[in-house]
């Protein structure tokens, strides 16, 4: 008789930070923006933190990638854009509304938008937005922190942000992409905390 050995797969991600090590800031920030349930935010996602309203908010960027259209475009997964956000292309002057998320393929995900942002190109990147006295910008001009703790939202509590303020982050590892304008002098430091750095192993 023979013995038969069946394999269970589970999903992993490599760590994002270098040797898991990174520095909290005391107490949590609550998130400005609301996520849906069973969303991850995971460590090393850039953040924009206010020490005045204890607040942290997500940067919320994707890359554009090949192969989607004007108004719908393909993006790499993990922006954490939502349904009802709006978005601009860095550089552009053009707002449109995400109004849909289809995230069924596994290399990306396809947003479709209130509209088409003309000119829209493969290498792109695509940022929340907000108009303020009717100039298109982006919500969150760069980020100062990132997480330092996955944050799962659960629909239960008020959830918080553990916001890491020194860490070494494997860029390779993370989806979103660096904006030169976030970083210091083209470096591999964030220009609003050169103690986050990013680099590639």
């Amino acid at each position: 008789m023979a013995i038969e050995f069946k394999k269970t797969s589970y999903d992993g991600y490599m760590p994002t930070i270098w040797r898991g090590e990174c520095k909290i800031l005391p107490g949590g920030f609550k998130p400005v923006q609301s996520f849906a349930t069973g969303t991850v935010l995971r460590r090393g996602t850039p953040i924009l933190v206010d020490f005045e309203t204890m607040t942290a908010g997500v940067v919320k960027a994707a890359k554009v990638e090949a192969g989607g259209t004007t108004a719908k475009p393909r993006v790499t997964k993990n922006s954490h854009l939502s349904i009802g956000d709006k978005v601009m292309s860095l550089g552009g002057e053009l707002q449109k509304t995400v109004s849909n998320i289809d995230t069924s393929n596994s290399a990306y995900d396809v947003l479709t938008l209130s509209g088409a942002i003309t000119g829209l190109a493969e290498g792109d990147i695509l940022q929340e937005s907000e108009e303020v006295e009717t100039v298109i910008q982006p919500r969150f001009e760069a980020p100062n922190m990132i997480v330092g703790a996955d944050l799962e939202f659960t629909g239960r509590g008020i959830p918080t942000i553990d916001a890491a303020y020194e860490a070494v982050v494997l860029y390779n590892i993370v989806s979103y992409p660096l904006v030169d304008d976030w970083m210091l002098n083209g470096g591999p430091c964030l220009k609003l905390n050169p103690n986050i750095v990013f680099i590639k192993q």
